[in-house]
């Protein structure tokens, strides 16, 4: 987890999020963490900006009036800044969106609202090369084993952890779950195994396996 103000010091990120309350604190926020941070209104000032900056990440909002964030993905990947990692914010309930937006190189979602802190973390996670979407783990790190039980202790599946915050966790399991299944969480990491109960938000076929979405519960 990012433990230190300057988790991202040095990163240019670029926000692009039509309501100017997230826009304040996203770039405040990072700001805080050591990112240079530029902000967009809307998908047309943000293509607009990127004729001349050259951000290292990009947030960005993904029902906005006028250019929205799909169509933003789609001219990213025609330009010159079609390797720039793209974080996806969302407060939709489309899970089909998952697949669409891997196929659009998308490395990540971030589910409205959110915890500043879960965003710092998987802006670091994704600049040290992580891409959930496509069960990719940062440079030089390993995926985490993760067994899933049900409140009676039962195994119902295992599979490696794909990213982890505070409120929310990606695994890929070998077996689909239920949306709204609760479920015990437990990753085996070198200190030893962290296990939380969580709830099955989503769940979307990818490859051999399924990912899946998990809102972490107190």
């Amino acid at each position: 987890m990012a433990d230190e103000p300057q988790a991202l010091v040095g990163r240019r990120i670029l926000v692009v999020d039509d309501q100017a309350p997230i826009r304040r604190l996203l770039e405040a926020g990072l700001a805080d963490w050591g990112a240079e941070v530029w902000t967009a209104l809307d998908g047309a000032a943000a293509l607009h900006m990127l004729e001349t900056l050259e951000p290292d990440l990009i947030l960005l909002d993904l029902s906005m009036p006028a250019v929205t964030g799909w169509e933003v993905l789609e001219a990213l990947r025609a330009s010159r800044h079609a390797g720039v990692p793209v974080i996806l914010e969302t407060s939709a309930d489309d899970f089909e969106s998952f697949d669409r937006a891997r196929k659009l190189g998308v490395a990540a979602f971030i589910s409205k609202p959110f915890r500043l802190g879960e965003v710092v973390e998987t802006c670091r996670r994704v600049l040290d090369g992580a891409v959930p979407l496509e069960g990719r783990a940062p440079s030089g790190g390993g995926l985490p084993l993760v067994q899933l039980r049900d409140s009676a202790g039962t195994l119902l599946s295992t599979g490696r952890l794909l990213d982890l915050a505070p409120t929310g966790a990606q695994v890929d399991i070998d077996r689909p779950l239920t949306p709204g299944q609760q479920v015990i969480l437990t990753v085996q990491v070198p200190e030893g195994p962290i296990e939380c109960p969580a709830e099955v938000r989503w769940v979307t076929r990818a490859g051999g396996g399924f990912q899946h979405g998990l809102a972490i519960r107190p």
